[in-house]
């Protein structure tokens, strides 16, 4: 099975990965990504920073795109708000 997913940190071998999905609902740690072009998306997606994941880079199969300055910001605004480290 193929996912998208969004890369939030690079671990040079490993990378965190949150979900992206086409369902969109209002959750508070749910990033709205609305520039399709930049992202190489088909529609509006959605980032999931509730559930992240570690995955090895050698599994990815493509990179569709880059986030948009303000889409990346969207991202970040978000993470910094509902998370502490």
């Amino acid at each position: 099975m193929v996912r998208r997913a969004l890369v939030l940190f690079d671990l040079e071998q490993d990378a965190v990965l949150c979900r992206v999905t086409g369902v969109l609902r209002a959750g508070v740690l749910d990033a709205t990504l609305k520039d399709r072009q930049s992202a190489g998306l088909l529609r509006t997606l959605v980032a999931r920073l509730d559930g992240l994941v570690t995955a090895e880079k050698s599994i990815f199969i493509r990179r569709l795109g880059v986030l948009s300055a303000d889409d990346q910001k969207a991202v970040r605004d978000i993470w910094g708000q509902h998370t502490r480290l």
